[in-house]
This record gives structure tokens, C-alpha cells and sequence, in this order.
């Protein structure tokens, strides 16, 4: 049976599908969900590098009962523990994007399956996530990624 960090871990490595973005500003927010998707693209496949490269250089990603990881050495270990232990399906949903400048945050939903490797078996999620965004040189980048779990005592224990 997975440790609840890696299976909560794994839940914000999912397929991101963005449905019913509300767009708050002119087109930076189209720019936020297509980066989500490509975010999701890469997780699917487990291709931590191209995850990594959506990041800032001090990016940050902030998983349920785990310490940040920060920066891009940290992120490619992060990424490379999950995709060792799981595989994640779980869908995303865009709910609201608001650009300030040269910040930006997306909220979403996530539901779907997750899948401990070493035992095949699959477990129901479902989280809310919070992404940061940073323009750099005129490019978004992910500064910040947090996720937690929308259903309290539904995993497994540790």
C-alpha cells in the first residue's frame, strides 16, 4: 500500500483537460490554461523534464505532507518520486484565472484515478490546486504549484 505522500503527491501529476475558464483580464488567461495543458501532457507521459521547464528557475511545488520543493533540482527529484510509484488519470478543471501584470494564479479541481505501480491498485481523488505564474521575458512560467486534497481522511494511511 503507497505512503499517503506519494499518493497525494501523485494526484497533481495528472491529465489536465481545462474546462469552463473564467478569464479575468485580456488574453494572458487563454496563455495560463494552455501552459496547464501542456503541464498535464507531460505528466501523463511522466516526462519530468518538460514538467520542470514549465517552472521558473525558483519554481516551487507544494505537496500535501511533504516539504516544498523548491528550484529546479528539487522539482526534477519531486517529479521523478512520483512517476517511480504511481501513475495518475485524473482530470482537470479550470475554474477561475486572474492576470496582474506579470503575475498571474489559476484555480482548479482534479478528479480521477491513481494507480500505486507496484500493486496495480487504483484509488478515486479528488483535489483543488492553486497555480502561481511569474512572466519572464515575456514568456508565463509555473512559480508556484499547490494542491491538497478535497476529501478529508479519504487516503490511505501511512
Amino acid at each position: 500500500m503507497p505512503t499517503r505522500r506519494a499518493f497525494v503527491a501523485a494526484a497533481a501529476l495528472a491529465s489536465l483537460v481545462p474546462i469552463g475558464a473564467v478569464a479575468q483580464g485580456a488574453d494572458d488567461p487563454a496563455q495560463l490554461v494552455a501552459i496547464m495543458q501542456r503541464y498535464g501532457d507531460a505528466l501523463k507521459a511522466g516526462n519530468v523534464e518538460a514538467l520542470v521547464g514549465l517552472y521558473t528557475a525558483n519554481g516551487v511545488f507544494m505537496r500535501q505532507d511533504m516539504p516544498a520543493a523548491v528550484g529546479r533540482e528539487a522539482l526534477r527529484a519531486a517529479y521523478k518520486e512520483v512517476f517511480a510509484v504511481l501513475k495518475v488519470d485524473v482530470t482537470f478543471s479550470i475554474q477561475e484565472t486572474e492576470v496582474a501584470g506579470d503575475m498571474a494564479w489559476l484555480r482548479s479541481t482534479s478528479k480521477g484515478k491513481v494507480r500505486v505501480l507496484s500493486s496495480g491498485v487504483e484509488t478515486a481523488s479528488s483535489f483543488d490546486e492553486l497555480v502561481v505564474f511569474r512572466r519572464e521575458q515575456g514568456a508565463w512560467k509555473i512559480r508556484s504549484y499547490m494542491y491538497g486534497s478535497n476529501q478529508p481522511g479519504a487516503h490511505p494511511s501511512k
